[in-house]
């Protein structure tokens, strides 16, 4: 078995981890504009199997010669390049998936159903923590009703990780993200409409993660799963999907700030003569910032799939939960191991044949979710599920 790991940032050296420690994974291609980089990364993730190669994200050639030949591919790219790596994973007849593609891009990315179906392989888009766990895990759910009417995807950080000796500034994930999370309009599905006019970082909602997280604050930001779930349900009598982001309150109330004082903002400004975007300047003094090195990873995930719906005519709610540790031993925090292994896990299984399309799927359509979840423990996750039955309420 031959997979590709395209993005040798930080998630993608733990999908390269992931693939590293796997028995059945023959060789693996870590490719990325800076194959410095690229090396670094396939000498100490690779267990001993891994090698670099210059790819080029922008450049469907360059992906589609770095590929060529490989079972299945992880895109650990930004989001922004997902349609040209998917162009070139297809080209290659090279079975794909990604991290997520931050709501717009997964949309653009289901109409290339055909271009993969012609190719005959397969893709599962938004493979990442969330989405892609976050999707799993309301799919076990799904799979247990006769009608969707209600999907909720809900993602908390819980950190007890000890900073106090480190005088810099950690982001959990990709700070382009980010940005974008609390910044941009986050399209939520309700009561059987698309809403257009929330913006991230509002809606805020104290909602029961289970114990031992408890009540956190979560609110609305872009992300991926209303649309999966809405594309996936909305034949099924889907009514509302959303998603809602809590992460620990300090590092919430900083995002917010920078977002409120334009920071985040992508549009152009001019500064002595040059014209500069605030994100820009944020992201390269951020990346200035020296990285901890003896701070050890204390956090964890909480993912939750909530599905409303009827079976036998009852109306009932599965909760279904991942709690996602820090993985100490390999130095991954929860959102590493939820976000960097997953599609690693699922390109195996598109490389062994237990995901078969072709075509373009989201996750809740097409992965096993029994499999998955056993693979997924192998990381510390632990999956729990609850039914709950409303025997009667107003106008129920």
């Amino acid at each position: 078995m031959k997979i590709a790991v395209v993005g040798a940032g930080a998630m993608g050296r733990w999908a390269v981890k992931e693939l590293g420690i796997s028995p059945e994974v023959d060789e693996i291609v870590v490719g990325d504009y800076d194959e410095a980089q690229a090396k670094a990364v396939a000498e100490a993730m690779g267990g001993g199997k891994a090698k670099a190669a210059f790819v080029d994200a922008r450049d469907v050639e360059s992906v589609k010669r770095a590929v060529a030949g490989c079972d299945s591919m992880v895109n650990a790219t930004q989001h922004f390049w997902n349609i040209t790596v998917m162009h070139a994973a297809a080209a290659a007849h090279c079975n794909y998936t990604d991290m997520g593609g931050l709501f717009h891009v997964t949309k653009q990315q289901v109409e290339l159903d055909g271009e993969f179906k012609k190719a005959g392989v397969t893709a599962v888009i938004a493979m990442g923590g969330a989405p892609g766990v976050t999707n799993i895990l309301a799919k076990y759910g799904a799979d247990r009703l006769d009608t969707v009417e209600e999907a909720y995807a809900l993602c908390g950080n819980v950190d007890a990780t000890d900073w106090s000796h480190y005088d810099g500034w950690v982001v959990p994930y990709s700070l382009e993200t980010l940005c974008d999370e609390f910044s941009v309009t986050a399209p939520e599905f309700v009561d059987g409409h698309w809403h257009t006019d929330i913006s991230g970082g509002e809606g805020p909602e104290e909602l029961d993660f289970g114990q031992p997280a408890g009540t956190l604050e979560a609110h609305f930001t872009i992300h991926s799963e209303p649309f999966t779930f809405w594309h996936t349900w909305k034949d099924n009598g889907l009514r509302t999907a959303t998603f809602k982001l809590s992460l620990p309150a300090e590092f919430t109330e900083q995002m917010r700030f920078l977002a409120r004082i334009g920071m985040t903002r992508t549009d152009e400004v001019e500064i002595g003569g040059c014209h500069v975007r605030p994100r820009d300047v944020l992201l390269k003094v951020v990346s200035q910032i020296a990285k901890p090195t003896d701070v050890v990873l204390d956090d964890v995930d909480y993912l939750l799939g909530v599905v409303r719906g009827t079976k036998d005519g009852r109306r009932l709610e599965w909760r279904v939960r991942a709690t996602v540790p820090a993985h100490k031993e390999s130095g991954a925090g929860g959102g590493d191991v939820d976000t960097g292994i997953p599609p690693a896990i699922v390109a195996k299984m598109m490389a062994r044949g237990e995901i078969a399309g072709p075509g373009v799927f989201v996750p809740e359509q097409i992965v096993p979710c029994e499999k998955f979840f056993t693979e997924f423990a192998r990381w510390g996750a632990t999956v729990d599920a609850q039914m709950r039955e409303l025997l009667a309420a107003p106008g129920a």
